[in-house]
């Protein structure tokens, strides 16, 4: 059997590192596309109607990724930080199996 050995508490910095990158992510969506094209609008005019269109959809297709990516690196974090907790909790039950095997071989003897 192999030897593992965990640092849980650099499992959860690197979750909460995680946790991080995607609320960084997130702070850059939500973007206005509304406003974007009406601003545009008198630049571009009736002539750049067709622009203006490919650019609202192309900007809401941005919006739409950078969330999903931010979405991922959200569950990163959240996975990171239940595996560290399986590692503790496993740990803590096998420390309390051999804690009791230990009693038993007192009483034994």
């Amino acid at each position: 059997m192999a030897e593992l050995s965990v640092d849980t508490g650099a499992v959860r910095t690197f979750a909460t590192a995680q946790d991080g990158v995607a609320a960084d992510i997130a702070a850059q969506g939500g973007l206005d596309t509304v406003s974007h094209v009406a601003a545009m609008t008198p630049v571009f005019g009736l002539i750049g109607a067709d622009f203006l269109a490919s650019f609202a959809v192309a900007e809401l297709l941005h919006d739409r990724d950078i969330n999903a990516l931010s979405g991922r690196f959200a569950q990163l974090g959240q996975a990171a930080f239940g595996s560290a907790a399986t590692y503790d909790a496993t740990d803590a039950e096998h420390a309390a199996g051999l804690n009791q095997a230990a009693g038993q071989i007192g009483i034994q003897a």
